[in-house]
């Protein structure tokens, strides 16, 4: 009988193993392709060394903006997510030292889209035109906007140029805390008090968004933007909706002025996705403690998803499962407050897998795209696990067989279709969208290496004898 059960555990042990070869290998060739496609010339205007290639895609036709288009656009949120994974991944496994260069180079890049230790989700270029209706001579001031997705009126030009904000911050703050982890060196961080003076309350303006769909008055959580918003006074919702409408007239709240940083509609808003993320940034740069702010965020969270807020919550961020990717990280990494909404995001997560282990956001999202919420669930599922949460391993087990099953193979190593994974918000929400290969492959690549190491923990003799 003692043999019988030895040689059944032998037998196990053989199984995982082969499993364990083939998800290592994936992950190389996910890191070769990682690698390989980071962006090594700059052409002004048009890419720069150290980005990976994303794309901004109108898929239906709008008023303001005009036709369908596609164009590759230089984003600071971009390079800085794929910074971050392969940060996480070289700090794991130091002797990945093929990411050294590749990280030095996106830390360049990264830095370019900063006003001191704030950051801009676009690059400080040159106007495709002068802003203003009565040009003058001289020398053009720069402006945020994207790189080769074209915008022609002059409107639409204005509104391009947002103001710096809360998210690119904290993501690009962590791409500097972990660079001087790994460099040793000394590039100055944000400051929590930095969050602090962007919060929802005692304010003269609503966004319509937060208004129609979910965030309370004064909520006390963090505010996207890190610029001041029109102040109306006394906020009446019929005139700030009458200001949207008449967004052409100067005397309208929501009028883009030239060369002045604009708020989109001229009213900041709370995205529940971006407080996770400093509460996230917080929590890795020892900057997290329980100050009101923190726990208004915190109870914000938590009301949306007692309130099963995943599509809509998310301001920008139209994906079901990226709020939960979002708080199951600041959770795993130290903002234990989250308890309760991580619980209320694991019972997502277990009643919307579906049968071959993917998970599936709604259909007007990339057609109900589920290479990426799969990427994100699973990205979730570890997260919630490491943090101590009742996470079943055949739940990860199946999101994990299913996202190899459509992983693409080319010249360049192993990589996955890029997802949506942001989107240009509010009224552009469903119809707006940033997608890129390289940042779900190092999702991707990120969850398999914790994978393995998660594998390899569970079939130990140790493990297996408990």
């Amino acid at each position: 009988m003692k043999r019988s059960l030895t040689f059944l555990v032998f037998l196990f042990c053989t199984v995982i193993t082969k499993a364990q070869d083939e998800i290592d290998t994936v992950f190389q060739e996910a890191i070769g392709f990682l690698i390989n496609t980071q962006t090594d010339t700059t052409i002004e205007g048009v890419q720069y060394a150290g980005e990976w290639p994303v794309y901004m895609e109108l898929t239906e036709p709008y008023f303001f903006i005009g036709r369908r288009q596609k164009a590759r656009d230089s984003n600071c949120f971009n390079v800085s997510a794929i910074h971050n994974f392969l940060s996480e991944i070289y700090l794991r496994d130091p002797t990945l030292d093929s990411l050294m260069p590749v990280l030095a180079r996106s830390m360049k890049e990264i830095n370019t889209y900063s006003t001191e230790t704030e950051f801009n989700f676009w690059k400080a270029l040159p106007p495709l035109k002068d802003h203003r209706f009565f040009p003058k001579k001289g020398e053009l001031p720069l402006v945020r906007r994207p790189t080769n997705f074209k915008v022609k009126p002059r409107l639409v030009q204005k509104m391009s140029n947002i103001a710096n904000d809360a998210d690119d911050t904290n993501q690009a703050n962590q791409a500097r805390f972990y660079f001087n982890e790994i460099f040793e060196e000394n590039l100055p961080l944000a400051s929590a008090k930095l969050f602090e003076e962007w919060t929802d309350q005692k304010r003269q303006n609503r966004n319509w968004f937060n208004y129609l769909f979910h965030t309370k008055k004064n909520s006390g959580a963090y505010l996207t933007w890190l610029a001041p918003e029109y102040k109306y006074g006394i906020w009446n919702p019929v005139y700030a909706y009458l200001s949207v409408l008449g967004i052409f007239l100067p005397t309208s709240s929501s009028y883009p002025k030239a060369y002045v940083p604009w708020i989109p509609w001229g009213a900041n808003d709370v995205d529940p996705v971006v407080n996770a993320n400093i509460l996230n940034y917080l929590a890795i740069s020892g900057q997290y403690y329980p100050t009101p702010a923190n726990e208004n965020s915190i109870r914000m969270i938590e009301r949306m998803t007692e309130r099963e807020m995943w599509s809509t919550g998310g301001v920008y961020y139209p994906n079901a499962y990226h709020l939960t990717y979002s708080i199951a990280k600041a959770f795993k990494n130290g903002v234990k407050e989250l308890k309760p909404a991580s619980l209320n995001a694991l019972k997502q997560l277990n009643e919307t897998q579906l049968d071959n282990g993917s998970f599936k956001s709604r259909y007007w999202v990339n057609h109900g795209d589920t290479i990426q919420s799969t990427a994100y669930a699973l990205h979730a599922l570890l997260d919630l696990k490491e943090a101590g949460l009742p996470v079943e391993s055949q739940k990860i087990d199946k999101a994990v067989s299913f996202l190899l099953s459509v992983k693409q193979n080319c010249q360049e190593g192993v990589f996955w279709k890029g997802g949506v994974y942001f989107t240009g918000g509010t009224a552009l929400r469903n119809i707006l969208y940033w997608h890129s290969d390289a940042y779900t492959t190092a999702l991707v690549a990120h969850s398999f290496q914790r994978y393995s190491s998660l594998k390899k923990i569970e079939t130990s003799p140790v493990y297996l004898e408990k």
